[in-house]
Formats: C-alpha cells, sequence, structure tokens
C-alpha cells in the first residue's frame, strides 16, 4: 500500500505539476517513510500515512489536472480522508485543513460548494455507515472497556511527564464496574484540577516539552526499546536492536535538512509575499493542525507525528525544486575550489572531535535484557482483568531455551466487595506464584511481586502454577483473556492448560551489560563520513572536469 501510493502521488506530480518536482517528491518519500515505517509495529499509523499520500496525489490531479472528471478525483479524495478519519480520529484536523484549503483557493464560488458538499457528506455517509455495517455484523459494545477522550486529554496535561502515556495515569479511572460516562466526570473533574495549577508560563512550557518529545528524532524509537525476531521457541535480538542507535544517528542528517529547507521554504514565501501553491497550503495546514492537535490536546508518542509526515516531505521537495542547485554548487565550488585544503582540514578536525567526543558511546556499559520468552502486550489486549475462582489453579507450562535468566511474571489481583454506601472496594490480594524447573526437579522462588532472582532459571522445561489462595473470586490484569483469538499454533506464545484464550503476562530475560553502539559500527560511521569529504572535496579540485556546472553544459 505505502509502495503503492509513493508511485501514484510522485506520477501525478510529476505529470500534472513540475517533472522535477515529481523525482524529488519520490527520492524524498523513499528515503524517508519506508525507513522510518522499518520500526514502526504493525499499527494503524502505518495505513493513515498511506492514506495521507494517496490524499495529496488525489489533491494534486483535482487542482493541476486537465481532467474532465476533477469531481470524481475530488469524491475519491474525500473517500480517502474518511477512511483516515475512521483509523485516526486525530486526522479531524486534515479534514478541517482542506475544507480552509478550499475556502481559501482562488475557484469559483460554485465549485468551491461543490467541493466542500462532497468532502462533508462523504464523511458523513462513511462514519455512520461504519456504524451500520458493525449493527449487521452483530459486533456489541463492551461498556466496561469503553475509554472516553478526555482520559488521552488527562495525560497530556500531567505536569510530572512530558505528555506522553504514563502507566498510572493511563489506568487511572479504569477500574471494572464504572461506566463511560462516570469515567469522563473523573477524568474531567482531574483535567480541571491540571490546568488549574498550571500558569500561563508553565503551560507553555509544558507545551514545549510535549513537542519536543514527538518530534525530537524523526524516528519512531519509543515503543521499541528492544526489538526482537521469532525464532521456533526463542526470541532472538534483531537486527532493528542491535544498530537501532547506528540507524537513529545516521537519520538525523535528513531529518535536520528536512526540517531546515521546510522552514526556509515557508519562510522565503511569506517574506516576500509569494502566492502558495494549493498543495503546499494544504500540506502547512496538515502539519500545524496535526502539531497542535496532539501538542496542545491530547497526550504524545514519537509515532503520532507519522500524521504530518507526507505534508512535510511534499513541502520539503519543492524548497528542493525551487533551489537552483547547479548554480548554487557552481558558486560555492569558485570560493571553495580557491582553498579547498583549508577547508578540508577545518571539516576533517571537525569530524575528529566529533569523534572523540562521542566515543565514551563505545565504552559505556549499559544494562540490557536479552529477552527469550515475552508475552503479551499488558492491559491492552484481551476485554478485561480475568476473574480466578476461589482456590483456583491455573497452569502453564513453557521452555527456557538458554541459561541463566530471571523471569517476571505479572502479580497483581484485588477482590471487589460493597461497603455501606453500596460503592464498590477494591482490595489488593497478590497471587500464589509457584515455579517448578521439571528437567532439574528444582523448585524457583518467586517473591510476592512475581519476580524470580537474577541467574536462577537455567535452561529446561518449567511449569508456573497461578493460585487464588483466598475463600473469594479476585481480579487480575495478570492473565490476558485474547477470546475467540487462537494463539496455540504459534510457539512464541504460551496459554494456560485447558484455557487457551487465557495468557499470562510473564518475561524470562538473561540480564547483560553491553555498550549502546559497538567499536565497529562506531567506527565504520566516521570512516564513510572522511570518505564522503575526501571524495566531495577531490570533487571540488576537479570541478571543471567532474561537475557541470556551466548552465550552457547542462
Amino acid at each position: 500500500m505505502l509502495d503503492g501510493a509513493i508511485l501514484f502521488t510522485s506520477y501525478t506530480v510529476k505529470k500534472h505539476i513540475n517533472a522535477k518536482l515529481g523525482n524529488i517528491l519520490l527520492l524524498s518519500l523513499l528515503l524517508y517513510l519506508p525507513l522510518t515505517l522499518f520500526t514502526e509495529w504493525i499499527y494503524n499509523d502505518s495505513i493513515s500515512s498511506t492514506l495521507v499520500i494517496l490524499l495529496l496525489g488525489l489533491l494534486c490531479r483535482v487542482w493541476y489536472s486537465q481532467s474532465r472528471f476533477k469531481y470524481f478525483w475530488f469524491f475519491l479524495a474525500a473517500l480517502d480522508l474518511a477512511f483516515t478519519f475512521i483509523l485516526r480520529q486525530n486526522s479531524v484536523v486534515i479534514i478541517i485543513a482542506l475544507l480552509i484549503t478550499i475556502v481559501l483557493m482562488g475557484q469559483a464560488l460554485r465549485q468551491k460548494f461543490v467541493q466542500i458538499s462532497i468532502l462533508i457528506a462523504t464523511v458523513i455517509v462513511v462514519y455512520f455507515g461504519s456504524s451500520v455495517i458493525q449493527t449487521a455484523q452483530r459486533y456489541e459494545r463492551n461498556n466496561q472497556v469503553v475509554t472516553p477522550a478526555t482520559r488521552y486529554i488527562n495525560m497530556g496535561l500531567n505536569p510530572n511527564t512530558s505528555g506522553q502515556i504514563d502507566g498510572n495515569d493511563a489506568w487511572l479511572y479504569e477500574q471494572p464496574g464504572r461506566t463511560p460516562k462516570e469515567k469522563n466526570r473523573l477524568y474531567l473533574s482531574s483535567i480541571k484540577r491540571r490546568l488549574l495549577n498550571y500558569s500561563v508560563g508553565s503551560l507553555s512550557e509544558h507545551f514545549l516539552k510535549k513537542a519536543t518529545y514527538m518530534y525530537g528524532t524523526g524516528l519512531t524509537i519509543q515503543d521499541f526499546f528492544y526489538w526482537y525476531a521469532g525464532n521456533k521457541n526463542n526470541l532472538e535480538e534483531s537486527i532493528l536492536d542491535r544498530f537501532g542507535v547506528t540507524l537513529v544517528n545516521g537519520f538525523q542528517f535528513f531529518y535536520i535538512l528536512l526540517s531546515v529547507m521546510t522552514f526556509v521554504f515557508l519562510w522565503r514565501h511569506l517574506k516576500n509575499k509569494r502566492s502558495i501553491p494549493p498543495v503546499v497550503l494544504f500540506s502547512v495546514l496538515g502539519v500545524l493542525g496535526v502539531c497542535a492537535f496532539q501538542v496542545g490536546l491530547w497526550e504524545v508518542r514519537d509515532r503520532y507525528s507519522l500524521l504530518a509526515v507526507p505534508f512535510t516531505v511534499f513541502i520539503f521537495s519543492y524548497a528542493l525544486a525551487e533551489l537552483d542547485i547547479v548554480g548554487w554548487i557552481s558558486r560555492f565550488g569558485s570560493v571553495l575550489k580557491q582553498d579547498v585544503i583549508r577547508y578540508f582540514i577545518i571539516s576533517t578536525g571537525l569530524l575528529v572531535f566529533g569523534y572523540l567526543s562521542n566515543y565514551s558511546l563505545t565504552t559505556q556499559l549499559v544494562e540490557k535484557n536479552n529477552v527469550s520468552i515475552h508475552q503479551p502486550y499488558v492491559a491492552y489486549a484481551g476485554q478485561s482483568d480475568v476473574k480466578i475462582k476461589a482456590h483456583d489453579k491455573l497452569k502453564i507450562t513453557f521452555d527456557v531455551e538458554t541459561t541463566g535468566n530471571a523471569g517476571i511474571f505479572y502479580n497483581s489481583a484485588y477482590s471487589i466487595s460493597s461497603d455501606s454506601k453500596s460503592k464498590q472496594v477494591k482490595k489488593y490480594l497478590p497471587l500464589q506464584i509457584s515455579l517448578m524447573n521439571t528437567t532439574l526437579h528444582k523448585s524457583i522462588e518467586v517473591d510476592s511481586n512475581g519476580n524470580t532472582k537474577a541467574n536462577t532459571m537455567q535452561k529446561g522445561k518449567y511449569v508456573l502454577t497461578l493460585t487464588n489462595p483466598t475463600n473469594q473470586a479476585i481480579y487480575t490484569q495478570g492473565i490476558i483473556d485474547i477470546g475467540k483469538a487462537d494463539f496455540s499454533f504459534n510457539s512464541l506464545y504460551r496459554s494456560i492448560s485447558g484455557h487457551p484464550e487465557l495468557m499470562p503476562v510473564m518475561t524470562v530475560a538473561r540480564s547483560s551489560q553491553n555498550t549502546l553502539v559497538s567499536k565497529k559500527q562506531y567506527n565504520a560511521i566516521f570512516t564513510l563520513l572522511f570518505v564522503i569529504l575526501c571524495i566531495i572535496t577531490y570533487m571540488f579540485r576537479k570541478k571543471d572536469k567532474i561537475l557541470p556546472l556551466n548552465k550552457s553544459k547542462v
């Protein structure tokens, strides 16, 4: 889908606007998006970004082609945007951006009216049509797990974080038995309290922290503290985990260049009071809308910025297309050739300084867990907290393929009772956890938090037993109910014996110390930079023979 959208949009731009712009857009999107989404999990951010790229291509056909079917292309664009809205509700800002662009464009009043009508009608039909489809498919809304939008707004205002998702904050009022209306009322009260505790200055500072958290790296790395690839009964460290730091740092050059060029392009147009092309105006409004929504209203995460990436790359491509690259190189080359050795020495000195000042990355050891078993994503899967009957025992068998591991078993359970006012009261009662290595016939000690000591889990077969030691039913988040999903065929996951729908939350990992980046990787990066510097120096010294700097020859 992503490749198809990139090819369609770049071809449309090349054919209907400018061949140079289309080529630059193609190269920029291929450099940025596939690299970015390579570190993105299978989530709807990937699809929504793809739909935005496709949207830009469809709008270019509407605004720049001579087609007689412009209203048909606009209907497809509206349909694309409606599906984007279904996937990512924050894309409502893109709908608003498109409406503003249509109003500000120099089109006939009738055209504006028809396009606005098509857009609004399509979004409404698709939105309510999805509800009709849900009803027809007998989809049932479970009010126990429905969460109000105010939950995310409340997280975004947390003064103790940078507005990102926070474990305690995320589940603040998500206890069983509460209706969505009750949750919403509690979150609204919390939002009011937090806003009253902010001054204008401190709130502005908090928004700046949110923006930094969301746009700091240009890559979606916050959801990937550890990256692993499945292999039979084991998880192995993936290439992304081993080269993640190198990938992020190597990408920064392009990310900074993209950001600076986008700003320069817009500044020049505004300063010289030049008209901004409709698709660029729409892209600018899209970027500002996504930023305002996430930073000013919602909780933040770096992958949320993906929705605006196609817009930013589009503006960046326009900036490069406007730049007279050949003329710029010619003027710069004339100056540089006169003293190229001096510039080479200065650049080499800066490179050596960078190498020495960051060399500690190759020597400083950091704690790292080499995970062999990890399942599943706590509190983001399943229906609700799982009920365990009084004195019930649940068993799970699994294999550990490596030695020197520690086990982490999520142990948080509670009972529910009613007080004199008929309000639900939660009492926290830990599960009774026992762990046996059946290969060595050895019992492994598990503390009340559900953790074993380091290096106590050796290679072999294990039986984990979770027991409710009380005379009443208890509820736990330490077990996820995956419902009708069948994971029995997948050797990476283990369910409770006799209950394939129940999957314990557990991690088995071997702790080790390693550097963030190996010396080989580090030396390879700076060697590559030095080689590039040498090539550039040689090209400018021999520029008259190598570079086609004379415009008459180009």
